[in-house]
């Protein structure tokens, strides 16, 4: 039984030994006026997550990078709830500007952002390189994520109250042993994609664990509060770009014998968004691994230190990446024709 689905239970019990009081109706228009944001809501893990977020708030946008996906998500998802203003915005997270875009969107027509989920991604098994010259899995797997949130900081910060923060969530990989590589963060030489799985979920955790040590407030809990879910091994598309060597393994080995669908890991995210007893407990790492665990944060992940590097690092990327032009017309043309011949398969 989904988490949703044992509130409302819950709740109607509650209804059900009197009329509603005062205090449970104003908890309800509370709701109400929660605005929700999933990236990756069109489809999966992300689309599962963005329907349950529209059962508890008022307004929820997903953003996804497929038109028809997107318009069909969003018209499923309101029907599927009952008074959730739910709208579908166009992006693709691989690049910044559109980053920027979606992120300035939102923050202008919303004062406040109670959930932000990050579930947009893909595993993408050879190098491709953006029109804003970055290795596309590092993109949209990490950066974007880091550009939006940074953008809406300041609308999750105003949402979030005593004892009722604001949430985000990345979904990803937390606990996975990984490096940044700093020096050649595009693997221009050496590329595989376990090197560019382990860098950007590595990536994750650590702007995760920093993310909450600046939003820290030492007299109280956070405005903000931070988690990471792993959503274990799940039936999803992302096996579309993988190497075929993985792509076989995934879909004849792992989703027939461990896989489980969308819906367990979106029942575990939204106890994390929603639940009482996660108030607070900011800069967490879970996995859905085998039994849902908290996942020990390692040294290196925890060091302010390399907390600092990634945040000034990302800064410099993102400011370059929004910079124009950035790219000779000859390496704009063949990226340009790596993304289409990418989009195609």
């Amino acid at each position: 039984m989904d988490y949703i689905t044992l509130r409302r239970r819950k709740h109607r019990k509650r209804a059900g030994q009197g009329s509603v009081s005062v205090a449970e109706s104003e908890r309800i228009g509370q709701l109400k006026e929660k605005v929700a944001l999933v990236t990756g809501g069109t489809g999966g893990i992300g689309k599962e997550i963005a329907r349950g977020l529209a059962q508890a708030c008022g307004k929820l946008i997903i953003v996804g990078r497929d038109a028809e996906k997107g318009a069909q998500a969003e018209r499923e998802i309101r029907a599927s709830s009952k008074d959730c203003d739910v709208r579908f915005v166009r992006a693709d997270l691989s690049l910044m500007w559109e980053a920027r875009r979606v992120s300035e969107e939102v923050a202008n027509h919303c004062s406040a952002l109670h959930y932000l989920v990050h579930s947009a991604g893909f595993v993408r098994g050879r190098r491709v390189v953006t029109a804003e010259a970055l290795e596309s899995n590092f993109a949209t797997n990490y950066l974007s994520r880091f550009a939006v949130t940074g953008r809406l900081l300041p609308t999750l910060q105003a949402a979030g109250r005593p004892g009722h923060s604001a949430r985000v969530l990345f979904i990803s990989h937390p606990g996975f042993d990984g490096k940044i590589h700093y020096d050649d963060v595009n693997l221009t030489t050496n590329f595989s994609t376990i090197r560019a799985f382990r860098q950007f979920h590595y990536a994750n955790d650590v702007f995760a664990v920093e993310l909450a040590r600046r939003l820290s407030a030492p007299a109280g809990r956070p405005p903000v509060t931070i988690s990471c879910l792993h959503p274990g091994p799940t039936k999803t598309d992302i096996d579309r770009d993988m190497p075929l060597w993985m792509k076989l393994m995934v879909r004849s080995v792992i989703h027939p014998l461990v896989s489980h669908a969308p819906s367990v890991p979106a029942t575990t995210a939204l106890k994390l968004l929603l639940a009482d007893e996660y108030e607070g407990d900011s800069g967490a790492l879970f996995s859905l691994v085998g039994k849902f665990k908290r996942v020990p944060v390692a040294l290196s992940v925890k060091s302010p230190a390399e907390g600092e590097r990634l945040w000034t690092f990302s800064e410099a990327l993102v400011r370059s990446a929004l910079a124009a032009p950035i790219l000779s017309a000859e390496t704009f043309g063949e990226a340009i024709s790596q993304l289409k011949s990418a989009h195609s398969r």
